[in-house]
């Protein structure tokens, strides 16, 4: 799955504290059996080619296909998703203000369109300018930077303007310097005004204790959710997910505390020493999630049964909850069969799109409906 997503840490510092002692005790496991007893199977038809010739990430927001690439002198165009015509260059690279050097992050929500320039920094533009062709230098645009005390991980900024953020664990020449702030796992901010939130029951997981040059347990765990994505409702509720697991959680942002949790897979250490990672047993793992104002969408890769890990073929399938993590619907994906191409869930979760790329023939979307 080609998708722009922040580039995961890799820089090779050992880490040093304390672990947890005593037995921890685990929560029971949701099971996917039991919680999604059948599937839906999704049928694609051809919808549309567009005149796109490189390999790049769509994002599907009502009429319009975004279409974000790297390119020489931009960073990708929008088109109408119907017709296929190229309305405009999303933002050209530059560096005035309302320009880019360089892109780590794109999200499309509400009227605004977030480009992200670092894990700290976010550009907003409102989308009826790009939509409409509006001159670059005419193009508006406001900036959100983190405060540069904190350890933010992954941002998304509310329609209030305020920004929800996790936070990582701090890297050994930092942890002297550690604040209070960085000790939580979740802040809002807006300015100089941060909110810290522990949402992290650290006895709950059982990692194991570092050994040799593992990072300590809390700090795998840590990391685990600090690289999850995040997804809003209005200003008042987000949903979490937990990186490399099939782990996600609600959140209400006024209140600062965790409404719902599910959990199907068991949180294990990589074979690696220096890994910031963890893993499962069924290499399950939440790609990335979709929300409107009744579901959350889940599209996760991995084992989905013990038979697909004897075979080891691994299956991706969208897992459906409501805001109360209530189980609602699962769709199985059909296997890509050597095709070069990803899955892309529209920003209304109506349908789920098979992003299909050739060099000669352009991009070719294979649309199949959503019928929660």
């Amino acid at each position: 799955m080609k998708k722009y997503q922040f580039l995961s840490l890799l820089i090779a510092i050992s880490f040093v504290g304390c672990n947890n002692v005593g037995k921890k005790s685990s929560p029971a496991l949701s099971s996917i059996d039991v919680d999604f007893p059948t599937a839906e199977q999704l049928e694609f038809t051809p919808f549309n080619t567009y005149d796109i010739f490189r390999d790049g990430t769509c994002v599907i927001d009502g009429s319009i296909l975004w279409y974000v690439e790297d390119r020489k002198d931009d960073f990708g165009a929008c088109y109408d998703l119907n017709t296929g015509e190229k309305l405009s260059v999303i933002v050209s690279k530059g560096v005035a203000e309302n320009e880019l050097i360089d892109l780590a992050g794109f999200a499309v929500t509400g009227d605004s369109v977030l480009l992200y320039t670092n894990r700290n920094a976010i550009k907003t533009f409102a989308k009826k300018d790009i939509v409409g062709n509006i001159p670059m230098g005419d193009r508006k645009v406001s900036v959100t930077t983190a405060p540069r005390d904190i350890f933010v991980n992954q941002m998304m900024k509310l329609p209030n303007g305020s920004v929800l953020a996790t936070i990582r664990p701090a890297f050994e020449f930092e942890k002297e310097n550690t604040n209070a702030v960085n000790k939580s796992s979740v802040v809002v901010f807006n300015n100089n005004d941060v909110t810290p939130h522990e949402v992290i029951k650290y006895d709950s997981f059982d990692v194991g204790k570092a050994t040799g040059k593992q990072i300590d347990e809390n700090d795998l765990i840590k990391w685990s959710y600090a690289q999850g994505t995040i997804e809003i409702k209005d200003n008042d509720m987000a949903v979490f997910s937990v990186h490399n697991q099939f782990m996600l959680y609600t959140f209400d942002i006024n209140t600062g505390k965790v409404v719902n949790e599910k959990r199907y897979t068991e949180m294990l250490r990589e074979k690696s020493e220096m890994s910031l990672t963890s893993t499962n047993d069924m290499s399950q793992s939440i790609r990335y999630m979709k929300v409107n104002d009744k579901y959350i969408l889940c599209w996760v890769r991995g084992y989905l049964s013990e038979e697909d890990k004897n075979l080891e073929e691994p299956k991706e399938a969208i897992f459906v909850f409501d805001w109360n993590l209530k189980p609602i619907k699962k769709f199985d994906l059909p296997d890509p069969e050597g095709k070069n191409g990803y899955y892309c869930i529209s920003n209304d979760c109506s349908s789920v799109y098979f992003c299909e790329y050739y060099k000669r023939e352009g991009l070719t979307l294979h649309k199949a409906v959503l019928n929660i």
